[in-house]
C-alpha cells in the first residue's frame, strides 16, 4: 500500500495472459504501459515459439516483466501471475482488449474508496465498427454493489477482460479453478466460478462502469460464433454446478433462476414464431454439467480435480 494524506492507495500490478498472438499481446501491452499509476505488467506467455518475447522486448519499458510458461489454459497463466505479482491489487485484461490511460487509476480509486471493495469488474466495450463483423463478449455494469446476495446469472457478472481484485481476496477464497477457461478442459467458466467464491464469502463486488477496456477479439458470425458461444455454455455450467455437487443452496438457486429464465425466452421466442434465441447456450449450459461429474471436487478449496 502507498498511503496518501492518510488513504491507502493501492499499488496495482497487471497481469495480460497471451498465446500465439504476438500483434494482440504487444498493442495491448503498449495501451497498458501509457498507464502511469501502476507497479509493473506481467505478461503470461504460453506461445509455442519466441515472437511474442522478441516483439515486447523491443517496448522496452522496465515495468513491463515477461513470463514464459509451458502451462496450458488462461487461468493457469492468470494464477501465474498473480504468483508472481508484487501488488495488493491485481488487474486482468485479456491480449485482445486495449485500455485506455486512465485505465489503473480508474480501478485503483475504487478500491482506495472503500477498503471493504474485494473485485472490481469494470465495463467491456465493444467498439462500434466491429459489432456488425461478428460476436465479441461484453459486458455493461447494471447494479454497482454486490454482497451478501448474488446478481441474476447471466447479468451483472463480470469477465476478466476487466477485473481487478486484492490478492488477499485469493488467499481467502483461492485463485482461479485451472479447470475452468479458455484452454483447460471444460473451456469456460473461470469468472463465475471466482465470483461466486467472493460472493459466498461475503465480500463486495462493484461493477464500475467508470473503468473501461475495448474488447475486440472478433469471432465471426455463423459457425464460429457458435462455437465460442457454446464453450461459454458448458464452462458456465460446469462452473456452478460445481457447487452444486457440493451442497450449495445457493448456487443451486443462482442455477435454477438461470435455466429458468433462459427457458422463458427461448418459448417466448417460438410463441412469437421467432427463433429460439438462446437455446444453443442452454442445451451447452446443461451439456456443462453434466461434463462436471468427469471430475472431482475437493471440498476445501472447491476446485476441480482429476479423477483418480
Amino acid at each position: 500500500m502507498v498511503w496518501v494524506q492518510g488513504v491507502a492507495r493501492p499499488v496495482v500490478s497487471v497481469v495480460v495472459p497471451t498465446r500465439n498472438r504476438n500483434a494482440h499481446a504487444v498493442a495491448c501491452a503498449r495501451s497498458i504501459l501509457e498507464n502511469r499509476d501502476f507497479l509493473e505488467l506481467l505478461v503470461v506467455d504460453q506461445s509455442d515459439g519466441a515472437q511474442t518475447r522478441d516483439e515486447l522486448k523491443e517496448l522496452g519499458d522496465p515495468r513491463l516483466r515477461y513470463v514464459q510458461t509451458d502451462t496450458r489454459g488462461v487461468t493457469a497463466s492468470r494464477n501465474l501471475g498473480i504468483e508472481l505479482s508484487r501488488g495488493d491489487v491485481v488487474a486482468f485484461t485479456d491480449d485482445d482488449c486495449r485500455v485506455p490511460p486512465n485505465w489503473t487509476e480508474s480501478l485503483s480509486a475504487v478500491f482506495e474508496a472503500d477498503p471493504d471493495v474485494a473485485v472490481v469488474c469494470g465495463r467491456v466495450v465493444v467498439p462500434e465498427d466491429l459489432r456488425s463483423k461478428g460476436f465479441t463478449e461484453s459486458f455493461e455494469p447494471h447494479v454497482r454493489e454486490w454482497q451478501g446476495r448474488y446478481p441474476p446469472f447471466g447479468s451483472d457478472w463480470g469477465i476478466t477482460a476487466n477485473l481487478s481484485l486484492r490478492k488477499s481476496v485469493v488467499e481467502r477464497v483461492g485463485p482461479f479453478d485451472p479447470m475452468l477457461g479458455a484452454g483447460a478442459p471444460l473451456r469456460s467458466g473461470g469468472e463465475p466460478d471466482l465470483l461466486f467464491r467472493v460472493l459466498r464469502a461475503g465480500l463486495k463486488i462493484v461493477n464500475a462502469a467508470e473503468v473501461t477496456v475495448d474488447h475486440l477479439g472478433v469471432r465471426a458470425f455463423g459457425a464460429e460464433s457458435q462455437k465460442l458461444m457454446r464453450g461459454y455454455g458448458k464452462g458456465t455450467g460446469a462452473a456452478l454446478f460445481k457447487h452444486i455437487r457440493l451442497g450449495d443452496v445457493d448456487a443451486a438457486r443462482v442455477y435454477a433462476g438461470f435455466v429458468a429464465a433462459n427457458v422463458q425466452r427461448v418459448c417466448e421466442n417460438l410463441i412469437k414464431g421467432q427463433r429460439p434465441t438462446g437455446l444453443g447456450y442452454l442445451v451447452s449450459f446443461l451439456q456443462g454439467s453434466l461434463d462436471s461429474w468427469q471430475y472431482g471436487v475437493d471440498k476445501q478449496s472447491r476446485a476441480y480435480t482429476p479423477r483418480a
